[in-house]
């Protein structure tokens, strides 16, 4: 093989790698998630992934995976640009199938895995050696822990009765 043949031959594989690649980069979310009223900062794509991370993250009788991701929505909502639009750009990573093949070995989306596979992702970024996916799958978990949590419904579940009543003397 000549070199004007090699480099011909290693431009069409880098051209069918680069295709391949795009396709599963916009490979689509599973939208299993829908709002239920109107969003603040999210679109309906991300809402839908957030929703699928919630559904597993926050492992509580009683959870509402949509209800989570709407008070996730209202909680970026009041977040600076710059920060709404990296957590933006997080949920788009989170779901993104080129970088599960990358870093995981499956090719597709977050939200199209099943349960199990799904939480064999978030264990892959809770223990990741790259930082960035550390740091966001804390994000993401705490975000939803606490939008969780806050909710004064969701306090019985977990056997906590709400905050003492200081009673005043009068």
């Amino acid at each position: 093989m000549n070199r004007r043949s090699f480099l011909r031959r290693g431009a069409l594989a880098g051209a069918l790698l680069f295709a391949g690649g795009a396709g599963l980069a916009l490979f689509p979310t599973k939208r299993s998630w829908t709002p239920r009223k109107h969003l603040k900062a999210l679109d309906d794509q991300q809402f839908a992934i957030l929703a699928a991370v919630a559904a597993r993250i926050v492992q509580a009788p009683g959870v509402d995976p949509v209800g989570i991701a709407h008070g996730v929505d209202e909680t970026i909502d009041l977040w600076v640009e710059e920060n709404r639009a990296d957590f933006k750009k997080l949920l788009g990573l989170f779901d993104n199938g080129l970088a599960g093949l990358l870093f995981d070995g499956h090719a597709r989306p977050f939200t199209h895995l099943g349960p199990e596979a799904q939480d064999a992702v978030l264990e892959s970024w809770r223990d990741s050696r790259i930082l960035l996916r550390r740091a966001g799958f804390q994000t993401l978990r705490k975000l939803t822990a606490a939008v969780h949590w806050s909710d004064p419904k969701n306090w019985a579940s977990s056997g906590y009765n709400g905050p003492p009543t200081l009673s005043v003397p009068t």
